[in-house]
C-alpha cells in the first residue's frame, strides 16, 4: 500500500510539469505571432521614410520657375494670338498668309498705308501716283488772267515836317494788278525796291499833313493817286490798277 501511494505521488508532479511546459511553450508562440504584424508595419514605415528621403536627395528639390521665361512664354502666346487675329479678314475667314519677301506699302513719314477697301470689305486696287496726280491737277488748273491780286509795295516809316511840326508816318501800301501781270510786277518791285521807297517817302514829305492824317481826305485819295503814278513810271503803264493804303498812322516826334 505504501509503495503504491508513493508511485502515484511521483507520477503526479511529473505529469503536472509536462503540462506546464507545454503551456509555457504555447504562450510564447502566441505572443510572438501577435507582435509580428506590429514589427512588420514598423519596418515598412521605416523603409518608406528612407525611400522618400532618398528620392528627395536624388531629385534635388523642385526648381523655381524663371520669371523671365514665364513672361517670354506669355508674350509669345499673346503675339501669336494677335497675329492670328490680324490674319482673319472680315466675315470670319482667314486671310492668306503673306510671303516673307512681301513688304507692306508705306505712306509718307514711314507709316504703313492701310489698303483702300471698297464696299463689301474687299480691297480696292490702289491708284498709282494719286497724290502726285492731285498736285499736278492743282498746278495745271487754269488761272483767270483777269483776276486781281494784291502785291505789297512798301512797309516803312516816312517823315513829314510841313507846318512846322515833325510827324513820322507809319505806312503800309499794296498794289492791285491782274494775275497775268503778277510775275512782271513782283520782279520790278524786287529789282527797284529802293527807288520805290524813295518815291513814296518824297510824296509823304511833300504832302499836306491834314490830307495824310485823314482829316481832309479820309480815303487818302491824293496819296494813292500820286503813288500809283510813280509805280507806273517804274513798272510800266497799265500794270497797276489801284493802290491800297491799309495803314497810315502819324506819330509826333518834336515834343
Amino acid at each position: 500500500m505504501s509503495d503504491h501511494a508513493e508511485k502515484k505521488k511521483e507520477e503526479k508532479p511529473a505529469e503536472g510539469g509536462e503540462h506546464g511546459g507545454e503551456a509555457k511553450k504555447k504562450g510564447g508562440i502566441g505572443a510572438l505571432l501577435t507582435k509580428l504584424p506590429v514589427l512588420l508595419g514598423g519596418a515598412m514605415a521605416i523603409e518608406a521614410v528612407v525611400m522618400l528621403v532618398g528620392f528627395k536627395i536624388l531629385a534635388g528639390g523642385p526648381k523655381a520657375a524663371d520669371a523671365a521665361v514665364v513672361l517670354d512664354d506669355k508674350t509669345a502666346s499673346a503675339e501669336h494670338g494677335a497675329a492670328k487675329g490680324e490674319e482673319k479678314a472680315e466675315g470670319g475667314h482667314e486671310a492668306p498668309a503673306k510671303s516673307e519677301h512681301e513688304a507692306p506699302a508705306k505712306a509718307e513719314g514711314g507709316r504703313e498705308a492701310a489698303p483702300a477697301k471698297a464696299e463689301g470689305g474687299h480691297e480696292a486696287p490702289a491708284a498709282e501716283g494719286h497724290g502726285e496726280a492731285k498736285g499736278a491737277e492743282a498746278e495745271a488748273a487754269p488761272v483767270d488772267p483777269k483776276k486781281q491780286i494784291e502785291i505789297m509795295v512798301v512797309e516803312f516809316r516816312a517823315p513829314n515836317k510841313i507846318g512846322g511840326k515833325t510827324f513820322l508816318y507809319d505806312v503800309s501800301m499794296y498794289a492791285v494788278t491782274k494775275a497775268r501781270n503778277k510775275t512782271q510786277v513782283e520782279t520790278a518791285f524786287k529789282e527797284r525796291g529802293a527807288l520805290i521807297k524813295d518815291r513814296v517817302r518824297t510824296i509823304i514829305a511833300q504832302s499836306d499833313p491834314d490830307k495824310l492824317g485823314g482829316g481832309a481826305e479820309p480815303g487818302l485819295e491824293t496819296l494813292r493817286r500820286q503813288v500809283r503814278y510813280q509805280l507806273e513810271q517804274i513798272v510800266g503803264e497799265g500794270l497797276i490798277d489801284e493802290v491800297l493804303v491799309p495803314r497810315c498812322i502819324p506819330f509826333r516826334t518834336d515834343f
